[in-house]
């Protein structure tokens, strides 16, 4: 068995599809929980203010899109062993941001149900 098709057999058995979706489905819920008037973020706000809300909420959800575009080009490109360790890293960082959104998001609908029942 060649080293490209032992890369093949990581990919398929890998966890990055699955942190890549919920990632993007996490950006999608912090997108549609969202409330402006509680919003803390001050790169968001900057943004908000020089492109609007929608634009700013479909560069947000194209720029996990690049980042899955970006793992997809690292795998055609690297070799085996490269891939180990790349996938180790594009892993690694999914989780982080994954764990960090999942904060927004709960954080966010906190907000709404206090929002709601006040």
């Amino acid at each position: 068995m060649s080293s490209r098709e032992q890369g093949m057999r990581a990919v398929k058995r890998s966890s990055l599809p699955i942190w890549f979706s919920a990632l993007f489905l996490l950006n999608v819920l912090d997108v549609a929980t969202t409330i402006p008037v509680w919003e803390a973020n001050p790169v968001t706000l900057f943004l908000w203010g020089r492109i609007g809300g929608f634009l700013s909420a479909w560069v947000k959800l194209g720029l996990v899109l690049f980042f899955g575009i970006l793992c997809l080009a690292a795998w055609k490109v690297a070799t085996a062993q490269e891939w180990l360790f790349a996938r180790k890293v594009f892993r690694g960082v999914l989780i982080v941001l994954v764990g960090y959104y999942v904060f927004v998001v709960a954080n966010n609908i906190r907000i709404v149900l206090l929002c709601a029942f006040s």
